[in-house]
């Protein structure tokens, strides 16, 4: 005789979801955690992102030139659409490479990361990578030569014989002062950067 073999059928029970609750519930561990209610909601402010290794300012990048343009005045949303890149994309790369505030409709962004800067030393145009507080230093140095150039009176070079700035890897580069190397290195073209170096230093 055959036996009749039942089979249970299971049933899925589909239970619906309360995303209030699991909303609530993802905010309350993420402060547990320690973050900020602006972390937690997916809106960081600029303590909670961070921060990277300092490295040297890419001027090709467009955020880059979006930062140049909110220093101008524009706004953050007309520098973003202007560059190509989203307003989100350049707000996290302002809270995250620069100190910013806007006061009385202006962007006031501060900036410490180091910046590569071309100095003439030991006969020879360098690229070198200063802390930002260097930069006045190598400024000042141009325009001593800027007027000796101008002027052909070496006094303005003699405050700089002997000095320089100190790289990130902390290498001394000697300022280059010797008239005749300056003038060589000024007939061959290679100090012809000097005349947009105030852009570049900001």
């Amino acid at each position: 005789m055959a036996q009749t073999k039942s089979t249970n059928t299971k049933r899925r029970t589909f239970r619906q979801r309360d995303y209030r609750a699991e909303y609530q519930r993802r905010i309350a561990r993420a402060q547990a955690a320690g973050k900020s209610l602006s972390a937690a909601r997916g809106h960081p402010r600029a303590a909670d992102l961070p921060k990277p290794a300092p490295a040297p300012i890419n001027r090709t990048d467009p955020r880059e030139r979006a930062l140049k343009m909110m220093r101008h005045g524009a706004s953050q949303a007309e520098a973003a659409k202007a560059s190509g890149v989203s307003v989100e994309q350049l707000r996290r790369y302002r809270l995250l490479n620069t100190t910013s505030e806007r006061r009385g409709g202006q962007w006031i962004i501060f900036d410490t990361r180091p910046q590569l800067f071309w100095i003439a030393s030991e006969g020879r145009m360098r690229s070198v990578t200063l802390a930002f507080d260097e930069g006045g230093g190598v400024g000042r140095f141009w325009n001593a030569v800027n007027e000796f150039l101008a002027t052909n009176d070496a006094d303005h070079l003699e405050p700089y014989i002997g000095e320089g700035v100190y790289d990130v890897r902390d290498k001394l580069w000697i300022f280059e002062t010797r008239p005749n190397v300056l003038r060589k290195l000024d007939s061959v073209g290679e100090l012809h950067f000097i005349e947009i170096y105030a852009d570049v230093a900001k």
